[in-house]
């Protein structure tokens, strides 16, 4: 994706379900009224429409035939939703994070009973949407479902909704507005922010683009082109594209545990359809095997922590996990050697890495046949959901640590 607000990036387009009452072409008719809408405000809409996708909620599909380096959308900036510069003055909170700014405006416009937004919201994720597929809004109970490695994501993205909260909760009060109404717009604005650096040099702001954001993520080097200027965004075709076909963007190079917390959706990572971004975090196994001694070793040299697996089509360890397990097993000369020339002097150890490894990957394999079988007892409702997206997750993260350990034992 293009550049954006360092403390958030674009998310995705989530599913907007019917509901028991609706029809399909209710469903329908919403996603025409703000297509015409989008039109009416500037945007360019070539060869797309938004559409239902089975089993995966709604996409950007091509209606026909789309050349590689074609435009198929471009947002001016007169169709951005952009902060309340004079809402948050004459509310103080003009220092308040990007994040929060462009949330409390929101929540400012569509609280209004007379919004002329209402058929741009009306494309959106529901609040029920939201509480079933977001660990942000999930009980302590059912966060520890999850596997270690998103739970780290998962409290800084905490830690971020709660200094948000306390900016504007003043305000949100004064107003009559709530938590859960401040919460779902901030949600939307998560899942939904570009960010946008106005010409003439202007400092830069968060916003959110009308129609584009019925993309969905794709990894790395899957996705269409999406670039920005002084005029808004575009979006260009990476390939030839016959009717029908879904483009996709990335909302970054994220892994699984990331896209799960900012977006409750998880892609494919193994040998099929593989996820070039994805890594499944060791520190919370590894660490525990490292003596004292040696993690102070790494501490002093950067190179204590964020050691991870890497899944399909790597199935390896990353740099930072050799250099950890080398500092156990080596000399400080061969160690220096090999964090210098990331090579072995002398022989290869990598064998011994692996030797090292095999037994503790073993063990976090064991517990996440444990944790799955546990979850797998959730039943149905609402609660399964959550169980069932997270037995995803403790499946993943097994599945690559059995590829690796296979690939141990082989060699």
């Amino acid at each position: 994706m293009p550049s954006r607000a360092t403390k958030r990036t674009k998310l995705d387009s989530p599913a907007v379900p019917a509901t028991k009452t609706s029809t399909s072409a209710e469903v329908e008719g919403k996603h025409r009224i703000f297509t015409h809408w989008s039109q009416a405000r500037g945007v360019q809409i070539n060869g797309v429409a938004p559409s239902q996708l089975p089993g995966r909620g709604l996409g950007l599909l091509t209606t026909r035939s789309i050349k590689a380096g074609e435009r198929m959308l471009f947002i001016p900036e007169k169709a951005m939703f952009k902060p309340n510069t004079k809402f948050l003055k004459q509310h103080r909170l003009d220092r308040a994070s990007p994040h929060a700014q462009l949330a409390i405006s929101a929540t400012a416009v569509y609280r209004a009973p007379d919004t002329s937004l209402a058929c741009w919201e009306a494309t959106w994720p529901t609040r029920e949407d939201f509480w079933a597929s977001l660990p942000l809004c999930w009980t302590d109970a059912e966060r520890t479902d999850l596997p270690p490695s998103v739970l780290h994501p998962l409290e800084r993205q905490l830690d971020d909704y709660r200094k948000d909260w306390a900016a504007v909760r003043d305000v949100c009060e004064a107003e009559g507005w709530d938590e859960e109404e401040f919460r779902y717009y901030w949600m939307i604005v998560n899942s939904r922010s570009f960010h946008w650096k106005p010409p003439r040099g202007r400092a830069g702001v968060m916003v959110m683009c009308p129609f584009i954001d019925y993309i969905n993520h794709g990894p790395t080097g899957t996705t269409c082109r999406v670039t920005t200027d002084q005029r808004g965004y575009e979006v260009h075709a990476d390939r030839d594209y016959a009717p029908g076909e879904e483009i996709l963007a990335t909302y970054g190079a994220h892994s699984n545990d990331t896209l799960l917390v900012h977006y409750g959706f998880l892609l494919p990572t193994n040998h099929s359809n593989p996820n070039p971004d994805d890594s499944i975090p060791l520190d919370n196994i590894l660490l525990p095997h490292l003596p004292n001694a040696t993690q102070s070793k790494l501490r002093d040299l950067g190179y204590l922590g964020a050691y991870a697996l890497l899944p399909a089509p790597v199935n390896d360890i990353c740099f930072k996990t050799s250099v950890a397990v080398r500092a156990e097993l080596l000399s400080c000369n061969e160690w220096e050697y090999f964090m210098t020339n990331g090579e072995d002097l002398g022989s290869d150890q990598s064998g011994a890495v692996r030797e090292f490894l095999l037994p503790v990957l073993r063990e976090y394999w064991e517990e996440c046949g444990v944790r799955m079988r546990e979850l797998e007892a959730a039943g149905d409702g609402e609660r399964g959901m959550k169980a069932a997206l997270a037995r995803s997750r403790w499946l993943q993260v097994r599945e690559a640590l059995e590829a690796y350990i296979e690939g141990g034992e082989r060699g």
